[in-house]
């Protein structure tokens, strides 16, 4: 009997210890949770924001800026000043790491710089409310969503309150989406993606593009494309420089690229390293310049460095 009850206690002894490990286990979720619902945003309006104005091109400046991204010790930017006139087209090229991301994020305004200012037609940002400086800009990603709806719907997300039929149907021309989308089963009502039964997946070109549409169908002062053709083959990216500035016509348009082909449609080309400006000029006087933009043009690469394992092999048979 003393034997029956000392092994029913020792099992709901562990139980009892299971079940508080596990009550351990949720409170750590929950106050995960808790601290989460209880962050409130750092980015906030102004008490009195400055009246937007309706702007056809805008301005951007960057002002003796200094930024780090929380919890980083080193700066992403640091005294950096940069103008872009308004109705330009401006590509900002560099390696990874230069920094480039970091001015998206703060022409956004999901981060405010620590030093210095981002203006728009020289009015800081920090002077207007958020949702109106959002409405100025309209970005397309290195990866953009893939939504799981119709081609029309996902044209459509760009701008709901610009969503009409002839709308949609022009931004898919100009980003080169419309043939992609009428050789789909349904056009413009086929579903895209394979989470339901009857969607169409897309190739990695095919989603870029239709994300192109979805950034050209709002019409934002300030248009910002990061990589916008890297995934396109060399065919539709011709196709699409060809009509990029009509499409660009009275935007301010930053381009921030690693291939130099797409830099060169624009009317000023930026060269970032370590946070700050290193190079500026039109493709031509850079490489005339001759420095960093000219160099990774025609890198000069060692012949000892280009010569194929394959070929010294055969050259020593």
């Amino acid at each position: 009997m003393f034997y029956q009850a000392f092994q029913q206690g020792l099992g709901l002894m562990n139980a009892l210890l299971a079940n508080v490990g596990q009550v351990y286990g949720s409170s750590l979720f929950l106050g995960g949770l808790f601290e989460f619902l209880a962050l409130r945003p750092q980015i906030t309006d102004p008490q009195v924001p400055y009246p937007l104005q309706h702007m056809q091109g805008a301005e951007v400046t960057f002002r003796d800026v200094s930024f780090r991204y929380p919890g980083r010790e080193r700066l992403a930017l640091e005294g950096f000043n940069l103008t872009i006139p308004a109705g330009s087209i401006a590509a900002i090229v560099g390696p990874n790491g230069a920094g480039k991301s970091t001015l998206v994020n703060l022409l956004c305004r999901f981060y405010d710089p620590e030093v210095g200012a981002v203006e728009l037609d020289g009015t800081d940002l920090r002077h207007l409310a958020v949702e109106d400086v959002r409405r100025l800009v309209t970005v397309l990603f290195q990866q953009p969503v893939h939504y799981n709806a119709t081609a029309k719907q996902n044209i459509a997300l760009g701008d709901l309150k610009n969503a009409g039929d002839q709308n949609i149907a022009e931004a898919a021309i100009g980003a080169g989406a419309d043939k992609i989308i009428k050789e789909l089963p349904s056009g413009y009502d086929q579903l895209l993606g394979r989470w339901f039964a009857d969607g169409t997946e897309l190739s990695i070109g095919e989603w870029q593009r239709i994300a192109l549409a979805r950034a050209f169908l709002r019409r934002a002062s300030i248009l910002v494309l990061d990589e916008p053709t890297s995934a396109m083959d060399p065919w539709a990216e011709a196709e699409w420089l060809d009509r990029f500035r009509q499409l660009a016509q009275g935007r301010t348009v930053i381009l921030i690229t690693h291939r130099m082909a797409i830099a060169r449609v624009a009317d000023q080309i930026h060269v970032m390293a370590e946070g700050r400006i290193v190079e500026s000029g039109t493709h031509e006087q850079l490489i005339a310049l001759g420095g960093r933009y000219a160099h990774a043009c025609s890198p000069k690469v060692p012949a000892e460095e280009s010569t194929s394992v394959l070929g010294r092999a055969l050259r020593r048979a």
